[in-house]
């Protein structure tokens, strides 16, 4: 009875602990940074298996709302309680970089911030449009779009391909033309901020 007990405690501190975040809260964001993280999921595999220079599966844009650094992104399979549709949202960085829902983390910036604000008005354009996530991936609509598709929308709309055209080509069942995280991470314009 005391090993059972002893297993059932074991099992609640280590996953209490795997629910912390891992990353330094004081982290200095500025609005258009951009967030990654490497998720813990089925889809988040997929994503790092088509994308083999990747590190990442999961894109956001940061913005300063209602006085604390947020996160705007798109994601599949997060849904707020009582939403039908998985779209576009915004949440604290802690949310976004919880424990149950990235394994790692990253936020780059742009050399050139001069088109930041821009951007960041973008996103929260979309945001307010609700645009729904693009379960077909197709890169050529922008009425629904995937997470990497949306950050490079609204830096496109700012006036900076943040991509450098850089395209990843799938072929087979899952073929087409994709924006996928290293895509954009790699572009020598960002400089890495913080990673965990």
């Amino acid at each position: 009875m005391k090993f059972f007990r002893f297993i059932i405690i074991v099992f609640i501190f280590v996953s209490c602990a795997q629910k912390q975040a891992k990353y330094d809260e004081n982290i200095e964001f500025q609005q258009g940074d951009l967030i990654f993280r490497k998720g813990m999921g089925v889809k988040s595999q997929a994503v790092l298996y088509a994308d083999s220079l990747g590190a990442y599966s999961h894109a956001g844009l940061v913005v300063f709302k209602d006085s604390i650094f947020q996160v705007i992104h798109i994601t599949p399979d997060e849904r707020e309680k009582g939403e039908e549709a998985d779209k576009i949202k915004i949440e604290p960085i802690s949310v976004f970089w919880r424990g149950d829902r990235a394994e790692h983390g990253a936020v780059y910036r742009l050399k050139d911030s001069s088109l930041c604000e821009a951007a960041v008005l973008q996103a929260l354009r979309l945001l307010q449009k609700e645009v729904l996530f693009d379960h077909n991936y197709q890169l050529s609509d922008t009425t629904e779009m995937y997470c990497t598709e949306f950050v490079w929308y609204a830096y496109q709309q700012a006036g900076k391909d943040i991509s450098n055209g850089k395209r990843s080509i799938l072929y087979g069942f899952y073929g087409g033309t994709y924006i996928f995280p290293s895509d954009i991470y790699s572009n020598k314009e960002f400089i890495l901020i913080y990673k965990f």
